[in-house]
This record gives structure tokens, C-alpha cells and sequence, in this order.
């Protein structure tokens, strides 16, 4: 099935959807297109592969709800994608779905993943995060066969922040 969704990515969300890397990192000023080509990058792999599961995460949830809920509600049709609140997950009709997530008190909110099976790792805004965080969370990237994908990280950021000096 071919859908026209009306994505024209730039030069540079073109080179981040199309690497073939492990780990990604989309770095910029603000307003260049980092999260939405997040958004963008998780939906299209989430519809590509039935059954995945792609984990978002910002620092808090404030601003999972202003930056990656808002955008996917905005770029997913309905017909495609379901949104539930409480659950914080958009649920695809092939059974892959978009977890947004946050790590506003990061000691109790890593325990949350500690037996999670992380297709489709994103952190936007990898800066606000520490290293252990993103080096725990790289634990949980994991597929079995059957999916015959191979899971990979994805992120986005500004320059500062409290993980300036690691990313």
C-alpha cells in the first residue's frame, strides 16, 4: 500500500531518515526540522514494520506533550494512528506503536523501561539527558528475529544543556 502524506523532508531530515547507522544524531539551532523529522522517522518506521515499537522521549512531560504528542497528532491521519492520553502511546492499525515518554525524575523513571523491548529509540533534545540515562536506555534496544529488523537510536538536540559535554 502506497500513501501520500505530504512529507518533503529538507537535505538534512532527508540524510537522517536515510542513514543506515546505529545511532543518528540530528544537531542544530532551533527551528531546523529536529523533531519533526523525529515524528516523522518513528511513524514511517512504525508502518513500515508491523508489531515495533518506538520509544520517544523529552526531559519532561510538558514538553513530550508540546513537541512529539502535538506533532504526531499533527502529520498522522486518524485513519492511521490513534492517540490514547493515558496510556501516552499512539497505536498503529499493523499493531506498532509510538511511546512518548519522559524522564522528569530519572532514578524512578528508568525503572519504568527496565524490562522494556525498544525497537525504535528517539531522544529529542539528547542534551537535557545524562549519559547513564542514554547508555541505560541503549540496553533495552533489542528485536527477536522474527521481526527481522535491526533496532537503532535516533536523536535530536541544541547545542548546551547538562549532556553538552558527553554528546
Amino acid at each position: 500500500m502506497n500513501l501520500e502524506l505530504g512529507y518533503e523532508p529538507t537535505h538534512k531530515q532527508r540524510l537522517f531518515h536515510a542513514s543506515e547507522a546505529d545511532e543518528v544524531l540530528y544537531g542544530g539551532a532551533a527551528g531546523g526540522g529536529k523533531s519533526y523529522a523525529i515524528c516523522w522517522d518513528a511513524f514511517m518506521r512504525c508502518m513500515k514494520y508491523p508489531g515495533t515499537h518506538a520509544y520517544l522521549f523529552r526531559r519532561t512531560y510538558p514538553e513530550v506533550e508540546m513537541t512529539l504528542v502535538r506533532t504526531m497528532r499533527r502529520i498522522v491521519p486518524e485513519a492511521l494512528g490513534k492517540y490514547t492520553a493515558g496510556s501516552h502511546e499512539m497505536k498503529f492499525p499493523n499493531g506498532s506503536a509510538a511511546h512518548f515518554c519522559h524522564l522528569q525524575n530519572e532514578g524512578e523513571g528508568l525503572l519504568k523501561y527496565q524490562g522494556a523491548e525498544i525497537h525504535w529509540l528517539y531522544f529529542d533534545e539528547l542534551t537535557s539527558f545524562e549519559a547513564e540515562v542514554y547508555d541505560f536506555l541503549k540496553t533495552r534496544l533489542r528485536a527477536k528475529k522474527s521481526l527481522g529488523i535491526r533496532p537503532c537510536i535516533r536523536s535530536s538536540s541544541n547545542p548546551g544543556d547538562i549532556g553538552h559535554a558527553w554528546v
